[in-house]
């Protein structure tokens, strides 16, 4: 179990924070923790840093913080004020040593909660999918309104080419995370609720316990926007909600004119038409999240529709990588959850995709052995499936997980080798290529496209 969120006062925090000189991330590649990394070093901070190993973040952080990726007893030696991630257990050798030394830590999501509440406008998008490509479309249509929002994504957008964009305006734009009940530990004005689904079942005790986390975050905010369609998040309660939906009766209804596009009626009336680059019903619920906040911040319907109809996507999204030499298209999607593997299954045979090569690496063993049934059945839909080894994250296979079976019960064929996986990609006959999963796909696009 990784290590739970601290829970100081943002007074306190700010006193911390004000006062201390040299701040160490540990985990400084994740990408929420490389955002606030950034803030710092915005805010004038010298910025040092720990992962244990150099990717395509760290990279661009290099030239903002000193980073090691290697543990050693000097790494936090002589730091003001640690920021950990909630990815590291107790042992964790920096994590430990900051303790040993007395050095005041703080986790990233009660650090990040400070942060947000420098801010008059706090705009939360919370859910267990579709967060981030909420917050970038919410991005997209603020600066295209000259709003200059700050904010806070969990995946790098592909119009800025970051996870982050830094401000000292009023707006602050941030994705909430429910795991670990993170997200308690900010105070929107504003909270966009997507949806509410079985996950995270290592930590939450049922599903019960984590709508009435969903509850906590609401009750924080002035304004709610919820999907009226999604059952679970039809419990919250609210003196302010704002609706949205596609089936059932919303204050922003979307009528639908294709799979990514659609007229939202307002109260009744028709004030926009819509126009995405991406397929998919998911991408509809999200946008007209993006729309009704946006447009009870005040931004017209057809600066919206016009941002909406710009947003191009964030990395590891439906992200086209290439093509095998036979002209096979491939992609990659982070779907990790069943409720999103068969939303992304499901988007591209809708595009016309009759033939699925789908490569699943299962990211934690908890969630696999708590939704295996789940899991079997969304990815059935594909035509040829490869299982990967298990992304462990933060976990030991504590929960018996027979990877080879759970293979077979989906439909599909365990492969530890990466060679052999690339062989299979290059010869298969399959009209798509979608490589799935939110750990780090065992290096298969490193062999792919040699990187």
């Amino acid at each position: 179990m990784a290590i739970q969120n601290t829970n100081l006062s943002a007074s306190e925090i700010h006193n911390l924070f004000t006062e201390a000189r040299q701040l160490f991330f540990i985990g400084i590649g994740g990408v929420s923790m490389s955002s606030l990394a950034t803030y710092c070093r915005y805010m004038g901070k010298d910025v040092y840093g720990y992962d244990s190993k150099r990717t395509n973040i760290t990279k661009k952080l290099e030239h903002l913080c000193k980073i090691t990726y290697k543990s050693t007893p000097d790494n936090v030696e002589g730091m003001d004020l640690v920021v950990y991630t909630g990815a590291i257990d107790e042992d964790n050798f920096e994590y430990k040593q900051a303790k040993k030394k007395h050095i005041p830590l703080i986790s990233r999501a009660n650090f990040l909660g400070y942060v947000v509440s420098n801010y008059k406008k706090r705009i939360g998008v919370c859910g267990m999918h579709g967060k981030s490509t909420t917050t970038a479309m919410l991005e997209c249509i603020f600066t295209k309104a000259h709003r200059h929002p700050t904010v806070f994504c969990g995946a790098e957008m592909k119009s800025t080419g970051s996870c982050s964009i830094i401000d000292k305006k009023d707006v602050c734009i941030f994705e909430a995370c429910e795991y670990l009940d993170s997200f308690l530990c900010q105070s929107p004005t504003d909270a966009g609720i997507l949806n509410i689904d079985s996950e995270h079942l290592d930590y939450f005790n049922s599903v019960e316990d984590i709508v009435k986390s969903f509850q906590k975050f609401a009750n924080y905010a002035q304004s709610v926007y919820i999907n009226v369609d999604d059952k679970l998040s039809q419990g919250i309660n609210h003196n302010n909600i704002i609706t949205y939906g596609i089936q059932n009766n919303a204050d922003y209804m979307a009528k639908l004119l294709s799979p990514s596009s659609y007229i939202v009626i307002y109260k009744g009336t028709e004030i926009a038409r819509c126009y995405l680059s991406q397929s998919g019903t998911h991408y509809i619920y999200d946008s007209l999240c993006a729309f009704s906040i946006a447009h009870n911040f005040g931004i017209a319907p057809s600066i919206i529709s016009s941002a909406l109809f710009e947003y191009r996507g964030l990395k590891r999204r439906m992200d086209f990588l290439g093509k095998t030499d036979t002209g096979v298209d491939i992609f990659e999607d982070y779907a990790h959850h069943p409720s999103e593997i068969k939303c992304t299954l499901d988007s591209a045979i809708d595009n016309g995709k009759k033939k699925i090569l789908c490569v699943f690496q299962p990211h934690t063993y908890s969630r696999t052995v708590s939704l295996y049934d789940e899991f079997c059945k969304s990815l059935r839909v594909a035509s040829s499936l490869i299982i990967l080894p298990t992304f462990s994250a933060r976990e030991e296979n504590i929960y018996g997980l027979d990877e080879e079976k759970f293979a077979r019960d989906c439909g599909g064929t365990l492969i530890k080798d990466r060679s052999e996986v690339v062989d299979k990609i290059k010869s298969t006959d399959c009209d798509l290529v979608l490589l799935m999963g939110a750990g780090d796909l065992c290096g298969i696009k490193q062999l792919l496209f040699k990187e």
